[in-house]
């Protein structure tokens, strides 16, 4: 028989009664508010030893006891293999070298997943979206990216707020008919050109630039097309997001957050990281390297089949970094070496002549 002290709680009160704990191998006995209590050994659980916390003891009855050192009832208790893993666990935890090893070994697998696991299962899941469900995606994202006025307030006290990143293109209608039946007209004379729709906007603080949304939706802004120096400079630009369509590379990169954001909250248990909006990420959204790469490689060649000047791409590209004086454009930001990056469109060359009118200038 061994005796040690304990804290009672009944699943009741949160009041704790303390108490004398006797235990032999086959139970154990106290009295509480002049009631005795028996449990058998096989019928309580120890919880596992946390760090210096006082022991927990669940019973069977939704009762609980509490103590600083419960070696002794341990010691009556047939392990088990849970028992282990726990006893092996705390002498982990307890050791600085292994507590070290451990994390780094979680920040690899970490690491591992994000760069590698993730990108993989968002490539597989975007293959696997219908294009129905995907044009859906984009039509809503671009209705929230839209700028919307919310008026609050009484009428005598009103405020606005303005949601949104794009405002409505002041350029006229015939102007973006004719940059729209220009890109159709080369598109039309592709093999491999996806669908998509071009929409027009002002960027505000967005700038010159363009995007790709799911579902083929392409964005540019009425600043891009007034830095252009030529329409066929938009249409290179143009080319350039319809490789990100082809190969689904906003959804993908899309997924890939949102199965990063899901790891994060499960590791750390914050799940109200995942609630910012979906228009937000996508602003933020950065392009991998590779992708880039491919979307380039997609605009090069489609350039070269409808002999349209390669350079063009990247007279416009350079002046988009050389003129951005606040974030750089989504079509420049994952490239800090644009020179690199555009070389192989100022080094090809064509064979065939160029198409009348591609030098002609923009309005």
């Amino acid at each position: 028989m061994i005796n040690f002290q304990a804290d009672y709680f009944d699943g009741v009160s949160s009041r704790a009664v303390k108490v004398e704990i006797e235990a032999n191998s086959e139970e154990i006995t106290f009295s509480a508010q002049n009631v005795r209590h028996v449990f058998r050994l096989a019928d309580i659980h120890v919880q596992p030893k946390l760090g210096h916390a006082r022991r927990a003891i669940e019973l069977s009855n939704g009762g609980r006891l509490e103590a600083g050192d419960i070696t002794v009832l341990e010691a009556l208790k047939r392990p088990d293999g849970r028992a282990f893993f726990w006893r092996w666990l705390h002498r982990l935890e307890n050791h600085l070298g292994w507590a070290l090893f451990a994390l780094m070994l979680t920040l690899l697998a970490g690491w591992g997943a994000i760069s590698f696991v993730i990108p993989a299962l968002a490539e597989q899941f975007a293959n696997a979206t219908p294009p129905s469900m995907e044009h859906k995606l984009g039509e809503q994202v671009l209705a929230m990216m839209d700028e919307q006025v919310w008026t609050m307030g009484d009428h005598e006290d009103q405020a606005s707020l303005q949601l949104g990143y794009f405002k409505p293109s002041q350029l006229d209608q015939a102007r973006q008919t004719a940059l729209s039946e220009q890109l159709k007209a080369l598109c039309a004379t592709l093999p491999d050109c996806p669908a998509h729709e071009l929409e027009f906007r002002g960027g505000g603080k967005v700038g010159a630039n363009a995007f790709a949304l799911p579902g083929g939706f392409i964005i540019v802004t009425d600043e891009l097309v007034a830095l252009a120096k030529t329409d066929m400079e938009i249409i290179t630009v143009l080319m350039h997001e319809l490789g990100h369509v082809k190969m689904r590379h906003t959804l993908r990169q899309t997924l890939q957050g949102a199965l990063s954001g899901l790891l994060l909250a499960a590791v750390t248990g914050d799940v109200d990281s995942l609630a910012s909006g979906l228009p937000a990420a996508l602003m933020q959204l950065s392009y991998s390297r590779q992708m880039e790469s491919e979307a380039d490689a997609y605009a090069l060649t489609s350039l070269q089949r409808t002999c349209v000047p390669p350079h063009l791409f990247a007279d416009i590209l350079q002046r988009l970094e050389h003129e951005s004086s606040t974030s750089l454009p989504e079509i420049i930001s994952s490239h800090p070496d644009n020179q690199a990056r555009v070389q192989p469109f100022l080094e090809a060359k064509l064979d065939c002549e160029p198409k009348p009118g591609l030098a002609q200038s923009a309005p």
